[in-house]
């Protein structure tokens, strides 16, 4: 599968708000279509991010589901 990028700046860098605090981010890179979280963030700690789910590109201002990518 090819890596999915920001159709605005080609980041693989992605963030999601917190379900339980939307002033708290959760950074993921995509890789091989897939998101792949920080080490140090605990299993429990990681969201479920399937095709219809809000993210945000880190480095610009793009906005969308990750089926957009």
């Amino acid at each position: 599968m090819a890596d999915k990028k920001c159709p605005l700046c080609g980041s693989i860098r992605f963030y999601v708000k917190d379900p339980e605090d939307e002033f708290e981010t959760i950074e993921f890179e995509i890789e091989k279509g897939q998101p792949v979280f920080d080490s140090d963030l605990k299993d429990a700690e990681k969201p479920e991010i399937d095709e219809e789910s809000k993210m945000y590109c880190d480095c610009c201002t793009w906005h969308g589901l990750l089926e957009d990518l």
